[in-house]
């Protein structure tokens, strides 16, 4: 939507997960693809664009609904809800590290609730293969190693070739480095690699061999004490490419160096992490340990059996892995939790699920899926999301204007005695702290409000906040002061206000059906503009000669259209809706 009108953007990521990741990096491998992971589009067109002149790519496929809106579910068994995103390699809403690390402890635990397909794993895990999953927060090295790991444990296969090239593009001598722009090598990342490489038999480079040969016949059981992390990567990488034949004679002097180092660590995940990796390599270099002393575990297990990283309030799937590897009591795998048939979410993607969902009940009710998914919604929203959203009270700002109406939304999608408990919990609408010029807030007031019975003298009686906004004089045009004009009109039956509406869009128009944001075309400005000015143009290919659209993929300008890998879940509801050739049935859909 135009900037004023934008979702609140929230942190992708919080403060345990990236002081996990400080903490873990320099530790060992199997562990690092675990440690690393403990972490986890300008618009604007050129000015005076002809909007008429198509710039859109080819004709990309037609998007199979059903398969998008089963991508996009997430549920745990109970409640469920929506993702946005669910096809793009790009901008991916599942998480990498979560995903990788649930689908190998369910594999440990044979956890019986997982139910991951690999063929829509590997939609979004591709580009981690490559080492360019930005989303993801993880190194280079790490993405690959996690994504093959993901994979296999899903039952699929990685793509081997493109697995090799990118770890040889991080190879430098006998070692491979975190990332493209890191400028030497490390025992962690390499043993990530070795692991990769290994599990999807792909040769070993003899410079790495030889390199992780020379480096344990120099290394020292002192060394070991004193950084065991970095012994346990050198160990693991020679259990992996040797076992136990042709390593060098004092190898278990340095297995018990390093364990010895370890056990002084005392209880702590981190240290659980690394203990699990040392003994998998132990174990492949035939040095045998004393058994671990339960007192590693003390006070680690969570009620849910499972166990946290440093300053985390939930279970970690890795540490938790860990932890039950290596039999410490009371150790279990959680529950599956909420996921796809893709992944697992990041948090980010959990956070914005109200929104996803209200978009994805609009495609299922124009598929005529929507009772597939009503009754674990139903429980999301009377469990989780009502109850929160009505502890708001007025004055509501942006972001509680949102979710009130997305609420509604969902609601009046489920049904009738969803849209009563809704609108009967709910506090009422309010214009409580309503400025004349806030043209966002008074969209999102008018459109709660119009879904509210009884409110209508909030928006229309002389004197509210919606009649002074109407009769000041502002600076410039804006479609969203068009569309809440719009929205009122409809409310009060204003014939008025519905020409005033329509003056302020045209005065936004590009071309027939389409809207400027600022002086360039965009694809919510033009959905806005739709809907205030109600044209008989086609819009959906007016959208598609501005090129905005192609096919069913549409975004804010030609080049973010040229860059994208999908379409977001509520444009695509518009695009649909917008098909039908009925401009009311766009919004509140839109917003």
């Amino acid at each position: 939507m135009p900037t004023a009108h934008r979702r609140p953007h929230r942190s992708p990521r919080g403060a345990v997960r990236a002081r996990c990741a400080a903490v873990l990096l320099t530790a060992l491998a199997a562990a690092v693809t675990a440690v690393t992971a403990c972490s986890p589009q300008p618009d604007g067109a050129a000015a005076g664009r002809d909007a008429g002149r198509s710039l859109a790519p080819a004709a990309v496929p037609p998007v199979d609904t059903a398969a998008l809106l089963l991508d996009s579910w997430v549920g745990d068994g109970g409640r469920g809800w929506f993702v946005d995103g669910a096809q793009s390699a790009a901008n991916s809403p599942f998480s990498l590290y979560e995903t990788a690390w649930r689908l190998r402890l369910a594999a440990q635990a044979g956890t019986p609730d997982v139910r991951v397909d690999p063929a829509r794993l590997a939609l979004w895990t591709g580009a981690a293969e490559e080492g360019r999953m930005a989303s993801s927060g993880l190194p280079a090295v790490a993405q690959a190693g996690l994504a093959v790991d993901a994979l296999l444990a899903a039952g699929g296969s990685a793509d081997r070739d493109r697995v090799a090239r990118t770890l040889e593009s991080l190879r430098t001598g006998g070692g491979y480095r975190t990332g493209p722009s890191a400028t030497a090598a490390d025992p962690g990342s390499t043993a990530v690699a070795v692991r990769a490489l290994t599990r999807l038999a792909l040769p070993v480079p003899g410079p790495v061999r030889e390199a992780n040969r020379a480096a344990l016949a120099a290394l020292t059981a002192r060394d070991t004490a004193q950084n065991p992390n970095a012994a346990t990567a050198l160990l693991q990488s020679a259990g992996m490419l040797r076992g136990a034949a042709a390593v060098p004679p004092h190898t278990a002097e340095l297995v018990t160096a390093a364990h010895r180092a370890l056990t002084a660590l005392g209880a702590d995940p981190v240290r659980l992490v690394s203990e699990a990796a040392l003994r998998e390599a132990a174990g492949q270099l035939g040095v045998a340990l004393p058994a671990l002393d339960p007192a590693a575990c003390a006070g680690l297990v969570r009620p849910d059996g499972g166990v946290a990283l440093p300053g985390a309030t939930s279970s970690d799937p890795q540490a938790t892995s860990a932890a039950l590897s290596l039999g410490c009591p009371g150790v279990r795998a959680p529950a599956a939790g909420p996921h796809s048939r893709a992944g697992w979410p990041a948090p980010q993607a959990a956070e914005g699920a109200l929104g996803a969902t209200a978009a994805a009940v609009a495609l299922a009710a124009q598929d005529g899926s929507t009772a597939r998914f009503a009754p674990a919604l139903e429980r999301q929203l009377r469990e989780v999301w009502l109850p929160a959203t009505a502890a708001r009270e007025a004055p509501y700002d942006t972001a509680a204007l949102v979710e009130r109406v997305d609420l509604r939304l969902i609601a009046k999608a489920l049904g009738d005695a969803s849209a009563r408990t809704v609108a009967g919990t709910l506090p009422p609408p309010s214009t409580a702290g309503l400025k004349p010029e806030d043209d966002a807030r008074l969209l999102l007031t008018a459109i709660d409000a119009g879904a509210t019975p009884g409110s209508n003298s909030l928006v229309c009686e002389p004197g509210s906040a919606f009649r002074t906004a109407a009769a000041r004089t502002a600076t410039g045009h804006s479609v969203v002061r068009a569309a809440w004009l719009r929205a009122a009109a409809d409310q009060c039956a204003d014939p008025d206000l519905a020409r005033r509406a329509a003056t302020e869009a045209a005065a936004q128009r590009a071309a027939d059906g389409v809207y400027r944001a600022g002086q360039d075309p965009s694809f919510e400005a033009s959905v806005l503009g739709v809907w205030a000015e109600r044209p008989t143009t086609d819009a959906a290919a007016a959208w598609t000669r501005a090129g905005l659209c192609s096919g069913d993929r549409c975004a804010e300008t030609p080049e973010a259209l040229a860059e994208s890998d999908h379409t977001p879940l509520r444009t695509l509801a518009t695009l649909r809706a917008a098909r039908t050739g009925t401009s009311t049935t766009l919004f509140p859909l839109a917003f």
